[in-house]
């Protein structure tokens, strides 16, 4: 549906009154311009591809369930999009008494962007579940095995570790062991 949308914004773009027919006059009527629609549609549907992008390739378990949160989002903006276009051609339908055929489409393309948003927030609670259910098996196996969980102390300095280089150098140029 992100595809749909960057095609969209394309078909905005392209010169000529797309809004001023007959279906969309509408939205045209409510202050939209061609170039503000055509915007829109290109940020949305680029928005919502680079999410999906995010969701299957960065946040595979291992990170944070951002990425599904992401998904519901765009998911819900582009349901209130389509949304509106139903409204506008269901509007239309009453008024020139002939019901268009992109209606049951647009309500469709609704409806399923509302289960997509509404299955993205699931996978993003079931991520978040899976994420800690999995931290706190680790440290029970890692408690039963007696290994202490704690950070690893620090260690040395840059410039301690560019000090020990020196003194290895030193004590090669010498012909000396510098292990001590």
């Amino acid at each position: 549906m992100a595809v749909m949308m960057v095609f969209i914004a394309l078909t905005l773009a392209v010169p000529g009154d797309t809004l001023e027919r007959a279906a969309l006059r509408p939205i045209a009527a409510l202050g939209a311009t061609e170039e503000n629609m055509a915007v829109f549609f290109s940020l949305c549907g680029g928005l919502r591809a680079f999410a999906l992008f995010m969701n299957g390739h960065i946040n595979n378990g291992r990170v944070f369930p951002s990425g599904a949160n992401i998904r519901a989002i765009g998911a819900l903006l582009s349901a209130m999009v389509w949304g509106q276009l139903t409204l506008a051609l269901f509007l239309d339908a009453f008024q020139a008494n002939s019901a268009s055929l992109n209606i049951p489409i647009f309500g469709t393309l609704t409806m399923f962007e509302l289960l997509t948003c509404f299955i993205a927030r699931k996978d993003a609670v079931r991520r978040k579940d899976t994420l800690e259910g999995q931290i706190v098996a680790l440290k029970e196996e890692a408690a039963g095995q007696g290994v202490s969980l704690v950070p690893a102390p620090p260690g040395p300095s840059p410039e301690q570790v560019i000090s020990d280089i020196r003194a290895r150098r030193r004590a090669n140029a010498r012909g000396e062991r510098a292990d001590g």
